[in-house]
C-alpha cells in the first residue's frame, strides 16, 4: 500500500536518509517496506536520484554516491519548509533599497528573497548561486554578476579560490546568506569547507551580513564554524521569539 500524502521529493529525501543510515546501501525491498511504497514507485525514484548523480543503482537496490552523505540536494531543499522561507524572505526584504549592492549566497532561503528583487531598481547583485543567477537574469533594473568557480552539484553553487577571490574585489551594502545549522552558543556553521570560505568572504566584504535560516536548523552545529552571531547584523527566522533571542547577540541593537 502506498504511503498517503507523501510528496515525491519527500520520498526521495527519505531514500537518501535511509541510505545514509544503512552504510550507504539499501535494496528495493527494504525501501518499499520502510516507505510503504510499491516497487515501481521506488525504482522510478531511484532512476531520478541516479540521473541527479546522488546514487548508483545496483541489481535490486542502490548505493549512495560518495560525497553526498551530509547534504540534501538543492532540488529537494527547494521544496522543504517553503512557507517558513517565504516568511523569512518577507522579513528580510525590508533591508533592501534601490541602488544597493547585494551579496546573495546559493541557498534556497536566499533564492526565495531573490524572487522579490524585481520590485527594486538600480541594484547590483553578486551571487555564487547558479539558480539565483538564472532567476535574476530575467529581471530588469538590476546588474547581475556571478562569481565563477567550481560547481558543486548538490547545491548548484560556485565555490573555490576563484569564487572567493572574485568576491574579494567588491564591496556590498548587505549580504544575505543561510547556513547548515546555528545556535546561540556557536553561531552559524557549514558542513562544506568550500561553502564556508565563500560565505566568510561575503561577510568580510559587506557592511551588513544578515543570516536567514528557518528554525529547523537551530541547535545544530556542523564542521565549519562560519561566524558567531555577533558577526551578523541580524538573524531572521520565521519565529519572532527566536529572532528576539538571537538578536540580543547580533549587531542589530548595538551602536
Amino acid at each position: 500500500m502506498e504511503a498517503v500524502g507523501m510528496l515525491a521529493y519527500e520520498r526521495k529525501q527519505q531514500i537518501l536518509d535511509l541510505l545514509r543510515r544503512n552504510n550507504k546501501v539499501a535494496t528495493v525491498e527494504q525501501l518499499c517496506k520502510e516507505l510503504f511504497a510499491s516497487g515501481a514507485t521506488i525504482r522510478r525514484d531511484l532512476k531520478d536520484l541516479e540521473e541527479n548523480k546522488l546514487i548508483h543503482r545496483t541489481h535490486g537496490g542502490a548505493v549512495l554516491v560518495e560525497g553526498n552523505s551530509t547534504e540534501d540536494p538543492l532540488i529537494f531543499r527547494e521544496g522543504q519548509n517553503s512557507i517558513r522561507k517565504q516568511t523569512i524572505a518577507d522579513l528580510a526584504v525590508k533591508h533592501i533599497q534601490d541602488g544597493m549592492t547585494i551579496f546573495l549566497d546559493s541557498s534556497t532561503t536566499v533564492l526565495m528573497l531573490a524572487k522579490m528583487l524585481n520590485r527594486f531598481s538600480n541594484i547590483k547583485v553578486i551571487t555564487n548561486g547558479i539558480k539565483t543567477a538564472m532567476l535574476l537574469s530575467d529581471y530588469s533594473g538590476l546588474q547581475l554578476m556571478c562569481t565563477g568557480g567550481i560547481l558543486r552539484e548538490n547545491s548548484k553553487s560556485l565555490v573555490g579560490l576563484s569564487a572567493k577571490n572574485f568576491i574579494s574585489h567588491y564591496n556590498a551594502d548587505i549580504a544575505f546568506m543561510s547556513c547548515r545549522g546555528f545556535s546561540i552558543e556557536n553561531g552559524a556553521s557549514e558542513a562544506n569547507e568550500d561553502e564556508y570560505y565563500v560565505k566568510r568572504q561575503f561577510i568580510a566584504n559587506s557592511k551588513k551580513a544578515v543570516l536567514l535560516s528557518d528554525t529547523s536548523k537551530m541547535g545544530s552545529d556542523f564542521l565549519c564554524r562560519l561566524a558567531p552571531l555577533s558577526d551578523f547584523y541580524e538573524v531572521i527566522t520565521e519565529r519572532k521569539e527566536v529572532n528576539d533571542q538571537c538578536n540580543q547577540y547580533t549587531r542589530m541593537h548595538k551602536p
